[in-house]
Parts: C-alpha cells; sequence; structure tokens
C-alpha cells in the first residue's frame, strides 16, 4: 500500500512539475507536417468508349466506385429541378428489381450506392464486389424512373420548398444564384413550385437517354482491387452500355458588375440581416492561379478562424458570430462570395467592413506568419481529406 500511495504521489508531482513548465500563454508549436501519398493510377478505356481509372490501395479490404460524367449544364427552362430528380430516381426501381429489393440488397452486404444526375457512388467490401457491380450496373443500364415515385419525389420537393420559403438564407441563395448567373445560364435558374409542378416523366427519361453514354463517362476505381480484375470486371458488367452522341452546350458567359449592384429580399419582422457580396469568376479547377487563390481566399476568410472578416466583424466588431468567404472553381464559370449574419442596426456597417476587407486583401500584403498559419491549415485539412 505505502508503494502505491508513493507511485501515486510520484505521479502527481511529475504532472505538477510538467505543468509548471508550459507556458499556457502561448499556443503549442505545430508538429511537422503530415507526408502526403496519392497512390499512382492506370487507366485503360473500354470498347464502348467508358475511361477506367484505377488506384490500387490494399491496406483494407473496401473498395469504391465512382462513375461521373462529363457534360455542360443543362437549360430546364420551365421545368427546373427534373435533372436532379433524374438522377435521384435512377435508384427507385429498374427492369429487374423494385426499389424495395435494392435497398434490401443493398443493406444486406452492407454496401452504399447512391445516383446522382451526373453519376453514380458505390461502396463496399471487397468481397461483395461482384454483387455490388451487379446492383450497380442494373441501376446504370435499367432505370425505369417509376411515375408514383417521380410523383412522391415532387410532392416532397414542394413542401420543402414552402418550409424553406420564409428563411432568410434561402431567400438570399435564390437571389446570387439569380443575379450572379443571370436567367440565361443554367447556374441562374431556380427551383419554383410552379417547375416542379411542370416535371413529367417525359422530362427524367430524355435527360438520361441523352446524357448517360459511357463515352462521356469516367469510372474511377480505388481499393482493394489489381487493374487485372478492375479490367475483368469492368468488361463484364458495363460492355453492354451503348455510346452515343452527348450534344454539347455554350452559354453567354457571366460577368463581374462594372459597378456595386445591390439585390434586396424583404423579411417582414426579421431581426437580422443576411449579406452576402458575390461575383462570379473564371477560374478553372487545375488553373494556375487556383491554389494561390485557395490561399488568399483562406486569409480573408476561407474556414480559418484567424481569417480578416472573422477577426473584423466578429472579434473586433462584435457583429456577428461568424464571417466567412468562399471561393469555387468550375469548368465553366466559378464563383466568389463573402458571407455573414447581422443585426439590422449594424447592417450598413457590416457591408461597409467586408467591402474594407476584399479591398485590403488587394491593397495590404499578408504578413508572413499569418500566411504560414493558413498554409499549415490547408495542408493538415488537405491530409486528413486523403484518410
Amino acid at each position: 500500500m505505502k508503494k502505491i500511495f508513493l507511485f501515486l504521489f510520484a505521479g502527481i508531482l511529475l504532472t505538477f512539475t510538467l505543468s509548471a513548465q508550459l507556458d499556457r500563454s502561448q499556443p503549442p508549436k505545430p508538429g511537422p507536417a503530415p507526408t502526403v501519398n496519392i497512390g499512382d493510377y492506370n487507366m485503360f478505356t473500354l470498347s464502348n468508349g467508358l475511361k477506367v481509372i484505377v488506384v490500387e490501395n490494399h491496406k483494407t479490404p473496401v473498395i469504391s466506385w465512382q462513375l461521373s460524367l462529363d457534360i455542360d449544364p443543362v437549360m430546364e427552362n420551365e421545368a427546373k429541378g427534373y435533372v436532379d430528380m433524374a438522377g435521384q430516381l435512377m435508384r427507385s426501381g429498374t427492369k429487374n428489381r423494385t426499389k424495395q429489393e435494392i435497398d434490401e440488397e443493398i443493406d444486406f452486404i452492407g454496401a452504399s450506392l447512391n445516383t446522382f444526375s451526373t453519376g453514380i457512388y458505390a461502396s463496399s467490401l471487397t468481397r461483395h464486389k461482384d454483387k455490388l457491380l451487379d446492383l450497380m450496373s442494373d441501376v446504370l443500364l435499367n432505370p425505369v424512373f417509376p411515375e408514383d415515385e417521380l410523383d412522391k419525389m415532387v410532392e416532397q420537393s414542394i413542401s420543402a420548398l414552402a418550409a424553406n420559403e420564409n428563411d432568410a438564407n434561402f431567400m438570399v441563395d435564390n437571389l446570387i444564384t439569380s443575379v450572379v448567373y443571370g436567367d440565361e445560364h443554367p447556374y441562374g435558374e431556380v427551383v419554383t413550385k410552379a417547375s416542379l409542378e411542370n416535371i413529367t416523366r417525359d422530362h427524367v427519361a430524355n435527360y438520361y437517354n441523352t446524357y448517360f453514354k459511357p463515352n462521356t463517362a469516367y469510372l474511377v476505381i480505388v481499393g482493394d482491387i489489381t487493374t487485372k480484375e478492375a479490367k475483368k470486371l469492368t468488361k463484364k458488367y458495363f460492355k453492354t452500355w451503348k455510346k452515343g452522341n452527348v450534344p454539347s452546350a455554350t452559354y453567354p458567359n457571366p460577368q463581374a458588375p462594372a459597378e456595386n449592384t445591390v439585390a434586396f429580399a424583404n423579411r417582414d419582422g426579421a431581426v437580422q440581416s443576411v449579406l452576402a457580396v458575390s461575383y462570379p469568376i473564371e477560374m478553372q479547377p487545375g488553373a494556375p492561379d487556383a491554389i494561390k487563390a485557395s490561399v488568399m481566399n483562406s486569409v480573408l476568410g476561407g474556414g480559418v478562424f484567424s481569417g480578416r472578416l472573422m477577426q473584423n466583424l466578429r472579434e473586433d466588431k462584435a457583429y456577428t458570430y461568424g464571417a466567412r468567404s468562399s471561393l469555387s472553381s468550375d469548368k465553366v464559370v466559378g464563383r466568389f462570395t463573402a458571407r455573414t449574419e447581422v443585426g439590422n442596426n449594424v447592417t450598413d456597417s457590416a457591408l461597409v467592413e467586408i467591402l474594407y476587407e476584399m479591398d485590403r486583401m488587394v491593397n495590404e500584403p499578408v504578413d508572413s506568419e499569418s500566411l504560414e498559419l493558413v498554409k499549415n491549415f490547408m495542408n493538415g485539412s488537405f491530409a486528413r481529406s486523403l484518410e
């Protein structure tokens, strides 16, 4: 018992000694940046034009399959919303399985299978790869777009729209979409109750029949599989997918306004304002300045608490709980947005500070300490995203 007491006393004494040596006024120094190893890939093309990319990773017995269409955005006009519904409905029944049967078979093997307007994502344990590909190929090649499931989806979307129509952030999202891109660009279209009511099964079926072609698609396979196995499996399950001509489209390029333009939506009884400064940018993924622009955005307000917008509007002025900026790259047109929520009484002041910080990014160099902090944050975030 005496020995145990001495051990405990020594442990407590050591803890107090270490605590006394810590300078809690200073943040701990970051460790070395993690080493990021991105696996090599192999690529091949099936006879129908499907491009397949394989990244082998045998650390865990899991394989993921990401099918993506490389197509231009589509104008939906009076039936805005049908493109997204076409993707979702692909999983709602095929010529061989009902929606319930698909759900049950996926659950039985503990897999995931999600469909989108521009592709499919599936993942499972290695031992279930054949079963998963049987399901994935069935959903891809044989969707029937059940009328009752479409009606249900339309009703749910209309209900969700009604629930959000008085939400300030929802209103601002729609304003940004309309103002930044305009009504002649697909990115500028807004879902309405009328557009949802106009959607028919023909809309979703025609979209699928027009754009889901292997010669415009990439299939990325990552996980516990060899390239040889991948070739065998993709030929087995996707060789009957017939290629075809896919229409391309060009649209007027949205331009940033020559001078400040204000779009306003009133919400009676609101005690707060949602502020957003937004405009289109020309920055495609992989552009020479894309990484530099991303670092710049992080310094301004892209997810780092030390961002200038956060420090100004929250820490210094106490106008808000949060102020951030975002910068998106896109093969057609990207977008910059700075955004916050403030009390009505400081709406004008907050806008002045946002514009001040944006101007400051152009005219005032970033100090080396702030730049290093942002770069370390981005490096760490990128490394975690690959786990």
